[in-house]
């Protein structure tokens, strides 16, 4: 284990997820020597985040980046109820209006939206992005922040940056070294999120199933991809129901016996928490790491498949 020359930055990133990369192209377009670094390969390569408002729209047009974040989108889809798969739709939302320029709901997908802001990233050189490298621990004075990264072959580097923004999720180890706690709840329900490609449904408003029995949300996708998420049972496990017997049975209804093609299966409890303070001196929380916040699918479609 070699220790390397220190680095030093105005702003230090942690996480380079939506909200790190998001960060990075605003301090970038301000000239701010920003250094952001994850312990990934790159940006994700899987389906996560599905859903994008007119808000954070506006903030893509305030970083230069709306036009390409655009090209990936399904704008301006609303919900559609049914009251089970095949069923009677007993109730649309359609929202019309464009408060911010942007329609209010978009469906987009995480990994292609993290590449655009990848690209945006390369515009401006006072940026530097490091992959494959971990915060191991860190420090701070009035003047700035002193943090211990490593990368992949053991190397440690010091980094001195006058402010830290930790974007490193929601079990964020920055929070967790400042001592601040989460507030709020969560949900008792587990859901399995099933996202495929190659996907052949034109449909492009989200249709929520309110059946009893299973309450079902399918929420459409750029580039002929589609999400399901269905609200398990307590008496299901989770490796049950991920097995790929449970996945056919429970797409048949929606899919009759077309094959499908498979991207990503998970199994999520959904949280609605938020961290008791957002600041502890240079060091700032954003994103997950700062506050947990149900999709708009999910346990928020609960209340109607009572």
């Amino acid at each position: 284990m070699t220790t390397l020359t220190p680095v030093n930055t105005d702003v230090l990133i942690i996480g380079a997820g939506p909200t790190g990369l998001t960060l990075a192209n605003l301090l970038g377009q301000a000239g701010v020597r920003t250094t952001i670094l994850d312990r990934k390969a790159g940006t994700v390569t899987e389906p996560r985040a599905v859903s994008i408002d007119d808000e954070s729209l506006r903030t893509m047009q305030a970083a230069g980046l709306d036009e390409a974040v655009l090209a990936d989108v399904v704008k301006g889809y609303g919900v559609h109820y049914f009251d089970k798969p095949g069923g009677r739709c007993f109730g649309k939302v359609e929202p019309v209006g464009k408060q911010y320029g942007y329609p209010k709901r978009n469906a987009f997908r995480q990994p292609l939206f993290e590449r655009t802001l990848m690209q945006g990233m390369e515009r401006f050189p006072s940026l530097t992005p490091l992959f494959c490298h971990e915060l191991i621990d860190f420090t701070q004075n009035a003047s700035g922040v002193l943090a211990r990264i490593q990368n992949a072959a053991g190397d440690t580097v010091e980094v001195h940056a006058q402010y830290m923004v930790a974007c490193d999720g929601g079990r964020s180890p920055v929070r967790k070294q400042l001592g601040i706690d989460m507030v709020g709840s969560s949900f008792k329900s587990r859901w399995l999120v099933v996202d495929l490609d190659q996907d052949d449904d034109p449909f492009w408003q989200t249709r929520v199933y309110c059946d009893a029995q299973r309450p079902v949300v399918e929420v459409p996708g750029p580039h002929q991809t589609r999400r399901f998420e269905f609200m398990l049972k307590d008496d299901e496990t989770d490796e049950q129901m991920l097995s790929d017997a449970s996945l056919g049975n429970l797409l048949r209804p929606f899919r009759g016996e077309k094959a499908y093609s498979l991207v990503r299966k998970v199994v999520y409890t959904f949280h609605a928490r938020v961290a008791s303070r957002w600041q502890e001196g240079r060091v700032f929380l954003a994103g997950d790491a700062a506050h947990l916040t149900p999709t708009l699918c999910g346990p928020r479609h609960e209340q109607w498949c009572a």
